[in-house]
């Protein structure tokens, strides 16, 4: 009686495991094979941006929303990054930080960053407040200087030599130009000296008395 019920036991116990074994095997497949029903806000399902719902949350005012993708894609661009993206990324983030006083400096470094991806860049297309827009073209007209400066002059301020040696030639042809200018001058002034000096004067005319004969006119 003992053996009978203590085999039946180990049938059920069996039973019992095989189907708790079967069920979590289901329930591993499942969770592997099938795609996540959402994914965060920013992101698509294939990790790309969702550049459609930040755009959209960006115009209801939710900025606190579409910072930590921003951030987020930012600190770890992915090599399927684009250039668009990036570009995409510090657009956003730099109006966003520059609507607050405590984070200017960061927004500038952020539009440094942005008009490097492109120069042509504006910001005029996200309705931006006038500050905004003088923080954004002050940096772009310093960034424009300074890659001017910087084409011009080495680190320590000294005119790089290519640029240096064309100055010197155009120095050089100048005052050649006006030594040449100043000679040509001279030669004029002095063949006209000599043009009036050697021209033949006009005789002066004789005056003609006539001669009466018989004291009669």
């Amino acid at each position: 009686m003992v053996g009978d019920i203590t085999s039946k036991e180990c049938v059920l116990l069996r039973v019992k495991l095989f189907n708790r074994t079967g069920l979590v095997f289901l329930v591993i497949l499942f969770l592997c094979f099938t795609p996540q029903a959402h994914a965060s806000f920013g992101f698509k399902l294939d990790g790309t941006l969702d550049k459609a719902a930040i755009s959209h949350a960006y115009f209801e005012g939710e900025f606190a929303r579409i910072l930590p993708p921003l951030e987020t894609y930012r600190q770890s661009f992915p090599k399927s990054a684009t250039r668009d993206d990036s570009v995409f990324v510090y657009k956003y983030l730099s109006v966003i930080y520059a609507a607050d006083p405590n984070t200017k400096t960061k927004a500038e470094s952020y539009m440094v960053q942005l008009i490097k991806l492109m120069p042509t860049i504006e910001l005029i297309d996200l309705y931006i407040s006038d500050n905004i827009e003088a923080i954004f073209k002050n940096v772009k007209e310093s960034y424009e200087h300074q890659q001017e400066y910087v084409k011009d002059h080495d680190e320590l301020g000294h005119v790089k030599s290519d640029k240096k040696t064309i100055s010197e030639k155009h120095n050089g042809n100048g005052h050649a130009i006006w030594w040449l200018a100043g000679g040509v001058g001279v030669a004029a002034a002095v063949g006209t000296v000599a043009y009036f000096a050697l021209e033949p004067k006009p005789e002066a005319k004789k005056t003609v008395v006539p001669v009466f004969q018989g004291g009669q006119p």
